[in-house]
């Protein structure tokens, strides 16, 4: 084993990033789904899901730390947005 050259996969952190983006866009919005599907509200998933493409966008065409902080802050207006409508 001595003298062998062992590799290892390292995920760069852009994908790292975009995979988590993906990953917390998909469960917001099941979330929002199954929150309005309970109140018979389901027209209003448009609201998440505009709030989940807005930064989805934005770090697509300028990636950073400051567009990928974006995303939790989008998507808490978001969900504030359809509880204010779901309680209307």
């Amino acid at each position: 084993m001595r003298g062998q050259w062992v590799q290892c996969w390292v995920m760069d952190t852009f994908v790292i990033a975009w995979v988590m983006l993906l990953l917390f866009a998909m469960f917001n919005n099941y979330v929002m789904y199954r929150l309005l599907k309970q109140r018979n509200r389901t027209d209003l998933m448009w609201v998440s899901v505009v709030s989940t493409v807005i930064p989805v966008a934005l770090f697509a065409f300028w990636p950073g730390a400051i567009t990928l902080m974006a995303f939790p802050l989008i998507q808490s207006v978001g969900m504030l947005v359809v509880m204010r409508m779901v309680h209307r």
